[in-house]
């Protein structure tokens, strides 16, 4: 019996014109009363998911890939890359005349500030000295050659390539956050059901009951999966909650 759904949501829950759905917001609500816990799982921060969890009438998140969890608005997980790991990755942007964004809890730091959705809290306009602190997540826009140099400084953390950025989390994944949540409510392994289609999905759609890869996630994504659903064009996500909650 499963007992929760973690769900990513760029690519995932969004369409490609990064709307939500009313189908699949319908689908999240009927599992929700059938006692369901629903969270999202993303690289988000708290302020960037919540703009979607607020109408799926989430209070469960794994945002900054898992390294920062809040469960009914409190903190429960929290871990972050150190400042001098921080303060290296953003100067060495700064060197190649990239753009840097510096992420800790709800604020941000840029020596460029770009405002996207995915982006928020909008960064402060920050000079380098401002970002030797810990960081949940630094996203650096560099170019292919150098992404490859700074991927090599920092294997220890998670490290994925996202376009045209490179991101970088503290060691772990959304599955490490996932599980301190689902300790606290009592909810093995087993019993969870994960969607998502990045890279960044993979260990929570390996480690949980239920790992379903959306039809547009990459054939390493999906081979990685028990389930694959349509993508995230065509009702992905709702189809599969009705199909396995019979809803």
């Amino acid at each position: 019996m499963y007992r929760a759904v973690f769900l990513d949501i760029d690519g995932t829950i969004l369409n490609s014109k990064n709307q939500l759905e009313d189908e699949t917001i319908e689908s999240i609500h009927k599992v929700q009363k059938k006692g369901i816990i629903v969270g999202l799982a993303s690289g988000r921060s708290l302020e960037a998911s919540k703009i979607y969890g607020d109408k799926l009438q989430c209070s469960l998140y794994a945002t900054y890939n898992g390294s920062l969890v809040f469960l009914n608005n409190k903190i429960i997980h929290d871990v972050k890359i150190s400042s001098k790991v921080a303060y290296d990755l953003c100067s060495q942007t700064y060197q190649y005349g990239g753009k840097y964004i510096h992420f800790s809890y709800s604020t941000s730091r840029s020596n460029q500030p770009l405002y996207e959705e995915h982006l928020l809290p909008f960064a402060k306009k920050a000079n380098l000295e401002d970002t030797d602190c810990e960081a949940h997540r630094l996203t650096l826009y560099i170019n292919s050659e150098q992404r490859k140099v700074l991927k090599e400084k920092v294997l220890e953390d998670y490290v994925f390539e996202e376009g045209d950025r490179l991101e970088v989390y503290p060691k772990g994944s959304k599955w490490t956050g996932i599980q301190s949540a689902i300790q606290q409510l009592n909810i093995l392994p087993e019993e969870v059901i994960a969607i998502g289609n990045g890279i960044n999905d993979v260990e929570m759609l390996e480690s949980s009951g239920l790992g379903i890869a959306m039809g547009n996630a990459t054939d390493y994504v999906k081979s990685k999966a028990n389930m694959i659903v349509e993508d995230n064009d065509h009702y992905g996500v709702a189809r599969a909650l009705r199909t396995i909650f019979k809803i």
